[in-house]
Formats: structure tokens, sequence, C-alpha cells
């Protein structure tokens, strides 16, 4: 009985010790955390035949499965001029739908 009541409260004893490491660590790791401020990008309006080739190629690539692309696009920079994507507008002629699209300088679509 005795070595049941001193494995319980090893038990115990391991698991509060535990808990209180686990948060000893949280709070160290979230005092530590620097947050930058966010900067929204500056979007300015270009002509969709101004973009680059690889921006281009990405749009010819759309108009094969039915969009087709508005004639003016965005060109979003961040606060050092330069340039993060290309905002690109499609409408899909049969269907009605449209749609806006970010994609990079590499012709790449962004997640933003």
């Amino acid at each position: 009985m005795k070595k049941v009541m001193l494995f319980a409260l090893g038990f115990l004893m391991m698991t509060s010790a535990s808990v209180f490491a686990q948060n000893v660590v949280k709070s160290t790791k979230d005092s530590t955390v620097t947050t930058a401020p966010i900067v929204d990008p500056v979007k300015t309006e270009i002509k969709t035949s101004e973009l680059p080739q690889p921006v281009k190629d990405l749009i010819v690539s759309f108009k094969s499965q039915g969009w087709d692309a508005a004639e003016t696009s965005y060109v979003a920079k961040d606060s050092a001029n330069q340039v993060i994507f290309y905002v690109v507008s499609f409408k899909n002629p049969t269907s009605g739908e449209s749609k806006s699209i970010n994609i990079d300088k590499d012709g790449k679509i962004v997640n933003q």
C-alpha cells in the first residue's frame, strides 16, 4: 500500500512540476516576440500591357482557360518602392464571374 501511495505522490509531483515548467517556457517565449508594424503596400494603377513578360505569360495561360484580363492592373510596392506583386483582374465572359489575382514579378501566384 505504501508503494502505491508513494507512486501516486510522485506522479502528482512530476505532473505539477511539468505544468509549471511549461508555463515558464511559454511566458518566456511570449515576452521575446517582437512585432514589426505591418505596412500596407501602395497600389498604383498601370496598363496590363505594361506588365513584365512572366506576368503576361501567366495571363495568356488564364486566357486559354476562358478568362479575360482587364485592361488596367495594379502594381503593389513597399515603402522602399520595390515591387511586391501585381494585381490582375480577370473576368469569365461566359459565366460572368470575376476575380483578382496577385502575381509576383516572376509570374507566380501570390497568396495575400
